[in-house]
């Protein structure tokens, strides 16, 4: 009853400066939107493109990382390779079709990298932490200790600033 109080007077009045999840806009503001978009708190349509995955920590909370998605050989070879800049809550996701423990590597990379592989069943089975872009001489392998089908690559530190550890979930928000 309260939220709904709320509701009514910041639709009306507009008095607090407020963000809605996702989903709470598609329920709250569905007014005969079409597909692939949705309606924002002022009454605007906007693109649904983003992709995204949340990573579920402690105590109810998510971590929300914007992704790029390499699906195809060619894309997960380039991978973040040549990017000079990576937003701090922005990444690459690597998608495989079935579980795999392909090494990766940093050639070509320009910015430090935390590597989280992510089992099928969307749990967090390594990380990587702070991997180097390799040297003009030697260029290492990165491997997991587990077998992986998704590989989210966020800037270094990434995992110790949100407190990200293996064992917790990843959802995916993907079109």
């Amino acid at each position: 009853m309260i939220v709904g109080i709320f509701m009514f007077v910041q639709d009306r009045f507009d008095i607090f400066d407020v963000s809605w999840k996702d989903e709470i806009v598609d329920e709250v503001l569905d007014k005969g939107n079409s597909e692939g978009r949705e309606v924002n708190t002022e009454g605007e349509e906007q693109s649904t493109d983003e992709e995204y995955v949340e990573i579920n920590i402690p105590n109810g909370l998510s971590v929300r990382v914007e992704v790029d998605i390499a699906d195809t050989d060619i894309e997960r070879s380039r991978g973040l390779s040549g990017r000079k800049y990576l937003g701090d809550y922005e990444g690459m996701l690597f998608l495989y079709e079935n579980e795999v423990n392909n090494p990766f590597w940093m050639k070509d990379m320009l910015i430090p990298l935390d590597i989280i592989f992510i089992d099928r069943g969307n749990f967090i089975v390594d990380i990587k932490d702070n991997q180097q872009p390799c040297e003009d001489s030697y260029c290492p392998s990165i491997s997991s200790s587990e077998p992986f089908q998704y590989v989210l690559e966020v800037n270094s530190g990434f995992c110790e600033e949100n407190g990200i550890e293996v064992g917790y979930r990843v959802v995916q928000y993907l079109q």
